[in-house]
């Protein structure tokens, strides 16, 4: 199967680009949408980065780009959205998915959620690693005590700013303020005794990327219950270490310090479950046999729909990410098709001109 990577360069989730990097270039036509106009038309777009005939055979979009395409309703081509971060603006992402023919989400208890929207065909992803990073042999020396890898300072992550502030008062840590890229966070892992995850405030169950990276580096894993990682098969106190509050942490911290045994033993198995069940290359597979299946058949509900449904949609998307040249060609457009659905539209429009003058007078 050969993927149209529907992405934004300048605003793309890591996931999304770990993701593209595990399709082979022989599988994989990238359409970075910061080189086109935020409501490129889509049979244009294809035109431009496709020779003829070589169309690829899904287009898959990553929400949170700051362009998106136009006419998705109704080009021939199955479309997909990959929504990594669907507990971010929800309703407007279960109005979004709409559009495409598949949904793809990192989070388990969000397909039903999609569903019950009226979405057919939803799939559920998980973050994962990139096989080709992690080795199979975690025997090495692990010279800190406990190992992070992420962002600090950010308003979303204060409770893991405070959490790391704390234990890095108590334990031999790495610079957790620091920026690492890709081998270095991988050297981070494989070097660490213990990686203590804590997810966002608002979806604080989030498996992310980090529970599988520290997995597999062989560390064993500390994160908050209730977790995602029991949807997908792993197991408290066999795979990984549970904490309940953030008081308790500092306590376990030690307590997994001081029982090598049984520490190495779980972060044994989370290990082995990890690499060889989650990769990028894995998802991938999951992604390409849930297509293949339907044989090209086409399901996304904006394909019924009236035509201002679909423009007040798509406006809607622009309007979220401050597109505002894309927002008024769309109210444009809309005005056009009917003018009570040019009304729903008019409180975005406003709510847009008064960003883009409130930022030209900062």
């Amino acid at each position: 199967m050969k993927y149209g990577l529907i992405y934004d360069a300048a605003n793309c989730h890591i996931t999304g680009d770990y993701l593209r990097q595990s399709i082979p270039q022989t599988q994989g036509i990238p359409i970075d949408m910061s080189l086109f106009k935020a409501n490129v038309n889509i049979e244009r777009l294809l035109r431009t980065i496709c020779e003829p005939g070589a169309n690829p055979d899904v287009l898959m979009h990553e929400i949170g780009s700051h362009g998106l395409p136009n006419g998705l309703a109704t080009v021939s081509i199955p479309t997909g959205c990959l929504d990594i971060d669907t507990f971010g603006w929800t309703n407007f992402r279960l109005k979004w998915a709409m559009l495409f023919d598949y949904v793809f989400t990192w989070h388990p208890s969000y397909v039903g959620k999609f569903k019950e929207a009226g979405h057919p065909r939803v799939c559920a992803i998980p973050h994962a690693i990139d096989g080709r990073r992690f080795a199979a042999d975690i025997s090495q020396d692990r010279r800190y005590d406990v190992g992070f890898v992420g962002n600090f300072g950010l308003p979303q992550y204060w409770r893991r700013d405070r959490v790391n502030l704390v234990l890095s008062s108590k334990f031999l840590m790495n610079d957790f303020r620091k920026k690492y890229n890709d081998e270095e966070m991988v050297e981070i892992y494989r070097s660490s005794r213990i990686v203590v995850n804590v997810s966002r405030a608002e979806f604080p169950q989030e498996a992310n990327m980090r529970c599988y990276e520290a997995m597999a580096g062989g560390a064993l894993l500390i994160t908050e219950i209730p977790t995602e990682l029991t949807e997908w098969g792993f197991r408290e106190g066999e795979h990984f270490i549970g904490w309940r509050s953030e008081q308790e942490i500092p306590a376990l911290v030690s307590q997994f310090l001081n029982d090598s045994a049984r520490r190495n033993t779980i972060a044994r198995a989370g290990h082995e479950r990890t690499i060889a069940h989650f990769t990028y290359q894995q998802c991938v597979e999951r992604m390409t046999a849930f297509i293949n299946k339907d044989e090209g058949r086409l399901f996304a509900p904006a394909r019924n729909w009236r035509e201002e449904n679909v423009l007040l949609l798509y406006l809607s998307y622009y309007y979220r990410f401050q597109e505002f040249g894309a927002v008024v060609e769309e109210f444009k457009a809309l005005r056009h098709s009917n003018p009570k659905a040019y009304l729903k539209g008019l409180p975005m429009v406003l709510k847009s001109l008064r960003r883009v003058i409130k930022s030209s007078l900062l």
